[in-house]
Formats: structure tokens, C-alpha cells, sequence
């Protein structure tokens, strides 16, 4: 059975030089959770796993990842519960780390997805799983479904960062660019890599592209909390 979190207040901050945002979450011992992440986030998002966030719907699934990026354990180092994998979303490892070669069997993550779209279903995956077993972040009176839909009566908990999330169609455009080279230098590198002979023994030719894993919580260098409080 997860734990419940629920989002108490959210408001903008700054962690040296880098504008964030922090969501309060009130755990059920009566603690705070404080999810602390840089605003340029949510476009990566958007970017990294290409959500379209002119729809209400888009918007929510970002939202909705961010908080709960936190409580998802690194997919590759532990890849024997990995969820994902467990249904089947695996491919040819574009980097040797936790103990794979290039060219070994390994969770799909953005590194080594054959496109986006499976990136974002492996991590919707891990979402929910995270969701299911570990912690549900929630909005004032919603004790299921999505924290991040504004319908509804309840308290919109996320309604000024929904009102001014930033995330730019030229924006996205640039990070996309990004994402892209970075994962063709990826697969650029698996290709020219012979598998060991544990390994497999060759790569889908639809194979063409995968950047860091955005699952990986410690990937935003930024995430800090107040003294007292448990900070993702």
C-alpha cells in the first residue's frame, strides 16, 4: 500500500543560480516532503519524453512525473525490479555502467530507446509503479488519480505552476534538439561496439537513437530543501 502525500503549497524559489520550484507535501506521520525542482524541468520533460504541453492532459502527465521522479529507483543499477522491464521494455545498453557492457540487455531508458515514445512509456511505467507501491503525491481532497488534473472541485494544489510553467514551443524545440544528438552519439557508439559474447548478438536495424535517464532522480543537481524538512 503506497503512502499518501498531499500537496499543501507549492512557490517559486532559487537555489544558487537556478530558479525552481518547491511542492510541500504533508506525509502521513504528519512530516513534510519537499519536492525541489529547477522550472527549466517541466520542458525538459516535455522534450525528453515528447508530451505535448498545450493540452490539459499533457501538462498533468509532466506534472505528475515530476513528483513522483523522486520515489522511482534507478532502472538500470537495479534492473532486476525494474517494472519496465518486466514488461518487456528492454534494448541494447548504449553505455557501459552498474555492471552492463555496451551491447548488453538492459531496461529501455532515454539513453537506449529506440524513439521517444518508448522512453515515455517505460517511465509512465515506472510512474505508476512508484505510484502503486510507494508514494502517491496528491492534491487537497483527492485521494486518488492524478495530483497534477485541475478539474474537479477540489484545490487546484498546482494551479501556479500550471499558470505559469514556462515550457515555450522554441524552447522545447531546442531541448528536443538536444536530447536527439545526444542519443545519436549513443547509438553511434552501440553500433560501432562489438557485443561481448554473454551479449547479444546483434542490434534492430530501427535502431537509430537515446541522453541521461530522466528517471533518475539525482539527475537535478538542484534538489535541496529546508533545514527540517525530507527534500527530493
Amino acid at each position: 500500500m503506497p503512502e499518501r502525500y498531499e500537496i499543501t503549497d507549492t512557490s517559486r524559489t532559487r537555489v544558487g543560480q537556478t530558479d525552481c520550484w518547491q511542492v510541500r507535501q504533508k506525509r502521513p506521520d504528519g512530516g513534510y516532503h519537499v519536492t525541489l525542482f529547477p522550472t527549466s524541468t517541466l520542458e525538459w520533460r516535455a522534450a525528453e519524453y515528447e508530451i505535448d504541453y498545450t493540452t490539459e492532459e499533457g501538462l498533468a502527465t509532466i506534472l505528475d512525473m515530476v513528483l513522483h521522479e523522486p520515489f522511482i529507483p534507478d532502472p538500470i543499477e537495479h534492473r532486476g525490479q525494474d517494472p519496465a522491464a518486466a514488461r518487456g521494455l528492454t534494448a541494447p545498453s548504449t553505455e557501459a555502467v552498474h555492471g552492463l557492457a555496451i551491447g548488453d540487455e538492459a531496461p529501455i531508458t532515454l539513453h537506449n530507446a529506440p524513439d521517444r515514445a518508448t522512453a515515455r512509456a517505460a517511465h509512465l511505467e515506472r510512474i505508476d509503479h512508484a505510484k502503486r507501491t510507494r508514494v502517491h503525491v496528491v492534491g487537497p481532497g483527492q485521494p486518488h488519480g492524478k495530483p497534477t488534473s485541475a478539474r474537479g472541485s477540489a484545490p487546484d494544489a498546482l494551479a501556479a505552476i500550471r499558470a505559469d510553467h514556462g515550457i515555450t514551443a522554441e524552447g522545447v524545440a531546442a531541448k528536443t534538439a538536444m536530447v536527439e544528438q545526444a542519443r545519436r552519439q549513443l547509438a553511434a557508439a552501440l553500433a560501432h561496439t562489438p557485443p561481448p559474447p554473454h551479449g547479444p548478438t546483434g542490434f534492430p536495424e530501427s535502431f537509430t537513437t537515446a541522453m541521461w535517464d530522466a528517471a533518475v532522480p539525482r539527475r537535478d543537481e538542484a534538489h535541496r530543501a529546508s533545514s527540517g524538512e525530507d527534500p527530493q
